[in-house]
């Protein structure tokens, strides 16, 4: 009893120094970028020129979020669920807390982090595997959908500022070839690790992959859908946020001109705190190409970031407060 004792109080003392760690790590961050925003005068100036009429596109923006979250937890629901079943108040907070563990890490890695803190301690190590395999497919819908979208973009924009690069043929051959290498590493894992499974490996490697030997074809293609249908939220949150900010692009300008945007900042390494800057400057870049509002696009880009990644950082803040994930084994 003892024993049982000691354990149960070490985890919550590395629980709560992983907590507040990434509580701080992300508070921090968050103040950084407040710091170093150049355009509250601006944005100030620009919200008094904005109609009633308009926020209606600001509140559908909202009103997109819990469907933006709701098919992430469904994801990853479907995802760990040959490894744990777990219920969606459950699959919502790992969701939730990842967003907090990734708010601060380049290109987001550390998502990882806070979504297997709610995972069984046998279980981690798969789901270590899976939050990777949730990463790919959500980077294969960006490729799918942004390559088309770019090669519009270049042709009908043949002056533009990316027209004249050389270095973009390199880019598109790159992105290309990483969509096929992921499109096959994601198709072949189940037989792969089936094969794998048959040979003697050390039991710690197992437990990385085998969670990946039992998916068909059909789950695998499920996943895959809600992936898509995230990125359709998203997407369309990104359009409503434009036009609540007056910049005035067409519907078909913008199913070019958002993919291409969501595609080379997918596709472009980049820190936490230099993320959002990225974002803007291929949005005024790319967005730009069709509506010279420059100021508009830039506080659009910005406020998209702050709904779908400060709020969600909020919210897995609260949710690391509210929960105790480690969890005993049964």
């Amino acid at each position: 009893m003892a024993v049982t004792t000691k354990m149960t109080t070490d985890k919550s003392k590395l629980w709560n120094i992983f907590k507040w760690s990434c509580l701080t790590a992300a508070f921090l961050f968050l103040g950084y970028r407040l710091i170093c925003f150049q355009h509250y005068g601006r944005l100030l100036s620009q919200f008094k020129e904005i109609s009633f009429w308009k926020t209606w596109y600001l509140w559908g923006v909202i009103l997109l979020l819990p469907a933006n979250w709701l098919l992430e937890s469904v994801k990853w629901q479907r995802l760990v669920r040959n490894s744990e079943k777990i219920n969606m108040a459950l699959a919502f907070q790992s969701v939730m807390a990842g967003f907090l563990t990734a708010f601060f890490t380049p290109n987001r890695v550390g998502e990882l982090a806070g979504r297997i803190a709610y995972l069984q301690p046998e279980n981690r190590k798969a789901g270590i595997t899976l939050s990777f395999v949730n990463s790919i497919t959500q980077n294969i819908i960006m490729a799918i959908c942004g390559i088309p979208a770019a090669i519009l973009f270049f042709l009908s924009n043949k002056n533009s500022e990316f027209a004249g690069e050389n270095n973009f043929f390199g880019y598109f051959l790159i992105v290309c070839g990483i969509l096929l290498l992921l499109s096959g590493i994601y198709f072949s894992l189940p037989p792969l690790v089936g094969r794998i499974k048959q040979k003697k490996l050390s039991a710690k490697w197992i437990n990385f992959i085998a969670c990946l030997a039992d998916y068909s074809l059909a789950d695998l293609l499920k996943i895959l859908l809600l992936s898509f249908l995230r990125y359709l939220v998203f997407s369309f949150q990104f359009y409503l946020m434009l036009r609540f900010f007056g910049v005035e692009i067409n519907g078909l300008a913008a199913a070019i001109a958002i993919p291409t945007t969501y595609l080379f900042v997918t596709f472009t390494p980049s820190m936490a705190f230099s993320e959002a800057a990225i974002r803007s400057s291929y949005s005024v870049l790319v967005i730009g190409a069709f509506s010279g509002q420059t100021v508009q696009i830039i506080l659009a880009s910005t406020f998209i970031w702050v709904i779908n990644f400060v709020i969600p950082m909020f919210v897995g803040s609260f949710v690391m407060m509210q929960t105790h994930p480690l969890r005993s084994n049964k």
